[in-house]
């Protein structure tokens, strides 16, 4: 499960690079750095359109043009392994593939009765693209808003001793051009869902303070000592 992630990024000509879109698409008024993103909050994500990359500030939430807004908080993830199957991810899956920007996500491990959060991001500090899928849901008084969801896989090595799920991390950008290709056969998509090779990413323990959706600062990332066994695990 992917529940919370960072976008620290204060440029916008370099995030609007990484999803290879103008950076007149990031609207400045909408675009802000991000330390704790949250479900049903906004975020930027990138889509494809006659082959060519647009950015859209979607809804954090999947929620289809059939199905009820109720949905979105249970639709923040898709799991690969049934993205062709599950009902609710399938037409997304199809035609509505995007990318994500994050320079990081966190997980929690169990310490006692605490839940403690690691921020997950690059050894080598640099950004990161989901693998995303986005609908236009329906608003009640006319018009639509665009959503999103994170698709996760089975964890690295780098994931595995905090929790068994990742996000689908695209490698490079040739990697996010295969999929949002429109007409990708499904056999290079299958190839593009497994999880980050080892030594990507790095564990960083983290302030509790990313546990409410109410902070979404710096020190969200206030990097905290872990109790000595989930240490050794790391």
């Amino acid at each position: 499960m992917c529940g919370r992630f960072t976008l620290t990024e204060e440029n916008r000509d370099r995030v609007a690079a990484l999803l290879g879109v103008p950076v007149e698409e990031l609207v400045e008024e909408s675009y802000r750095p991000r330390w704790n993103i949250a479900p049903m909050q906004e975020h930027w994500i990138a889509r494809e359109r006659r082959e060519e990359r647009h950015a859209v500030l979607a809804t954090w939430g999947l929620v289809n043009g059939w199905s009820s807004r109720g949905d979105a908080a249970r639709h923040i993830n898709a799991r690969a392994e049934t993205l062709a199957e599950r009902p609710a991810f399938r037409e997304a899956f199809e035609s509505g593939r995007c990318i994500v920007p994050a320079d990081g996500f966190f997980e929690w491990a169990t310490a006692g009765r605490e839940r403690r959060p690691y921020w997950f991001h690059r050894t080598d500090g640099q950004p990161l693209l989901f693998a995303g899928l986005a609908s236009d849901a329906p608003l009640p008084r006319g018009g639509t808003q665009t959503t999103f969801t994170i698709v996760t896989t089975e964890a690295s090595a780098d994931v595995a001793a905090v929790y068994d799920r990742m996000p689908v991390i695209l490698g490079d950008q040739e990697a996010a051009d295969a999929w949002l290709y429109s007409r990708q056969a499904p056999r290079v998509l299958r190839d593009l869902l497994g999880p980050a090779p080892t030594g990507v990413l790095l564990a960083t323990p983290v302030s509790s303070r990313v546990n409410s959706v109410e902070y979404d600062d710096p020190d969200c990332l206030r990097e905290t000592a872990p109790p000595a066994e989930q240490a050794r695990l790391l």
